[in-house]
């Protein structure tokens, strides 16, 4: 009864560990930093009610970038987003962008494995007419990440 115990909660610790994710800010192309910004955000509280991943809280994220003097605007690279994720103690690291090409409004982002540098997974979502779009477009992002 003992072993049998003992292989349960061996069993429920492998299946319960948690997988930190960092979210960058989205590179915005043809947008401002503040609709970056706002899109950002939405992305960020879909992928922690989806529960996936343990996310990150986006003030610790920037403390921890202050105090290691690391400039992350722009960090849309692999090899940038994986030393940020070293960095946080991350598992993962999402990044991407939102842009703007005519009437078109899109995101790319994908995951990163911190620890092979590896993309994971990666979603997209488009639509044309107007940025308000887009922002509901996070969510589809997120459930496709997820």
């Amino acid at each position: 009864m003992n072993k049998l115990y003992c292989i349960l909660i061996i069993s429920f610790l492998a299946f319960s560990q948690n997988e930190y994710i960092a979210i960058m800010t989205l590179d915005g192309m043809g947008l401002n930093d503040q609709e970056a910004s706002i899109l950002t955000e939405r992305l960020t509280s879909k992928m922690i009610e989806l529960k996936k991943y343990i996310v990150i809280e986006r003030s610790n994220v920037d403390k921890i970038m202050k105090e290691q003097k690391f400039q992350y605007s722009g960090c849309t690279d692999t090899q940038c987003a994986v030393e940020i994720g070293k960095m946080l103690n991350s598992n993962y690291i999402l990044i991407g962008n939102a842009s703007q090409l005519g009437r078109s409004y899109s995101m790319d982002c994908r995951i990163i494995d911190v620890e092979t540098s590896e993309a994971v997974t990666s979603a997209s979502y488009t639509t044309q007419g107007t940025i308000d779009e887009l922002f509901y477009g996070a969510d589809n992002i997120a459930m496709q990440l997820c």
